[in-house]
């Protein structure tokens, strides 16, 4: 699973909101995942973080996971 969500913050996207705003991080594919922060730092540290329970809740609810597309199949199937 470590290697699927390396594989997923690769894909991550910032984006700047404004100067009182911060920023925002997403993963094209996760639906409703989001984190923000006052840096690009912060904004992906709590992508990360996120990016484990938005798993967890997934799994739970048999919804499964997306593929990520730089991860071979065979190790999408290792990784869980």
């Amino acid at each position: 699973m470590d290697a699927y969500c390396r594989q997923a913050l690769k894909l991550a996207e910032v984006s700047f909101l404004g100067e009182d705003e911060g920023f925002v991080a997403r993963i094209p594919g996760f639906r409703g995942l989001l984190a923000t922060g006052a840096t690009k730092r912060e904004a992906l540290t709590e992508l990360k973080t996120a990016l484990a329970d938005w798993i967890d809740l997934a799994l739970k609810r048999g919804l499964g996971l997306p593929q990520v597309s730089t991860l071979p199949t065979a190790e999408l199937v290792n990784a869980r």
